[in-house]
């Protein structure tokens, strides 16, 4: 059986090679990339619980693998991203009738006012020059009453001790304070969860004295041909990280809720 055509008529090109890692995004099934892919998709599964029925929209949606998942539970599930090969990889890998994939930029997608139930936006923020200008966007395609799920690291733990962002993708990292201020100059009503550490990575910190996720980017050569790579790395699950509203200031990455008021509720614009 010929596999349907894939559509790129709003791509530049007609084919694009394989994604590969750059630093931006997280892949599936890459051994070296697995304890940033878990973290992920913890992100997305708690998103999920909140995707029953409704209209989502992802976005920066990447590779493609989170919006596949939300598209399970939810009525319909749209990506959208401004790297035409990440789009056309992800119309490639992931077919479901209910999904689709948008090639447009996150500040400007074109989508239609109140068209959506829940927006979220996982670990992008952090890459944007005008975060003001991003969240307008996603307020606007947010019908009243939806959510607007937020995750961004903790500037505390990826880039300590430092004013400027520790990865060079990162224009602006928060603390648990300055990102929670930051979600109520766009809705409502906000809440906050945080990412911890479970399990195996929790053992890991508590024997080594350092937090894993430091940790993995500074670890010996050697060591991590023979131990970590081949055998740590690709043990680790989403089981063991955790999610909790307590202790904010050390948490790995933050995960704030957003719920859009009627509009005399509202804040005003940023």
């Amino acid at each position: 059986m010929m596999r349907e055509e894939i559509d790129t008529s709003d791509l530049p090109l007609d084919t694009y090679p394989e994604l590969i890692l750059t630093g931006e995004r997280t892949l599936p099934g890459m051994r070296e990339e697995n304890y940033w892919f878990q973290r992920h998709l913890v992100a997305y599964d708690y998103v999920m619980t909140l995707a029953e029925g409704k209209r989502v929209l992802d976005l920066g949606s990447g590779e493609g693998y989170g919006t596949r998942l939300l598209s399970e539970r939810a009525a319909t599930a749209v990506g959208v991203d401004l790297a035409p090969e990440a789009v056309y990889h992800a119309r490639r890998t992931y077919r479901r009738p209910n999904l689709r994939f948008v090639y447009a930029d996150i500040y400007d997608t074109g989508l239609e006012d109140e068209s959506f139930d829940l927006v979220c936006s996982l670990q992008v923020i952090e890459h944007l020059h005008d975060p003001g200008r991003f969240m307008r966007e996603a307020r606007r395609v947010l019908a009243p009453g939806g959510l607007c799920i937020i995750t961004t690291p903790n500037r505390l733990l990826i880039s300590p001790g430092r004013d400027e962002p520790l990865n060079p993708f990162h224009i602006i990292e928060y603390d648990s304070r300055q990102f929670r201020d930051f979600m109520w100059e766009f809705f409502g009503r906000v809440d906050m969860l945080g990412l911890f550490h479970a399990r195996l990575l929790r053992l890991h910190d508590v024997v080594s004295r350092r937090n894993f996720s430091q940790f993995c980017l500074e670890i010996p050569p050697l060591l991590n041909r023979l131990f970590y790579r081949p055998f740590f790395i690709p043990c680790i699950r989403t089981r063991d990280f955790s999610l909790r509203r307590t202790d904010l200031e050390d948490a790995l990455d933050f995960i704030g809720i957003g719920t859009r008021l009627p509009a005399v509720s509202e804040p005003e614009e940023a």
